[in-house]
């Protein structure tokens, strides 16, 4: 094992038995960094099955003309969760199709990145969840 390396990227969450694993990110209005996108704390392995994704509202983003809470393989990335996806105005579970499968994860790890952008008069409130769960990242 290499030793005293930089990683990449987080490490990837992986559990050796046959189970599936999650990633959950809650995030604000007000995170640092949130307008221009900001990581999960772990990475998907390469090869995984994304077997499902929700975005749940549990506080409203309250910005005056649009809100908008997008989640990617890179920071201004949409290929998991896409604007519209989600009514940020409402609370409530969403459940996303868009990122299932291999699709993501076909040829190397993956870090989502969460970002949120707003127009109109400054958010004042808003908190979401992101989990995505997922399976493997085996070789089989």
């Amino acid at each position: 094992m290499t030793t005293n390396t930089a990683q990449v990227s987080p490490p990837f969450r992986q559990d050796p038995r046959q189970v599936s694993n999650t990633l959950k990110k809650t995030v604000n209005f007000n995170d640092a960094g949130i307008a221009s996108g900001v990581a999960f704390d772990n990475s998907i392995p390469a090869g995984a099955f994304i077997i499902g994704c929700w975005v749940e509202v549990v506080t409203v983003f309250n910005a005056a003309a649009t809100n908008v809470l997008v989640v990617g393989t890179t920071a201004a990335g949409t290929n998991i969760v896409a604007a519209g996806d989600v009514n940020e105005a409402a609370t409530g579970v969403t459940v996303v199709t868009r990122p299932l499968g291999r699709g993501l994860t076909a040829a190397a790890d993956i870090t989502p990145f969460v970002t949120y952008t707003q127009t109109g008069t400054a958010a004042t409130t808003g908190q979401a969840v992101i989990v995505i769960e997922f399976e493997g990242g085996w070789a089989s």
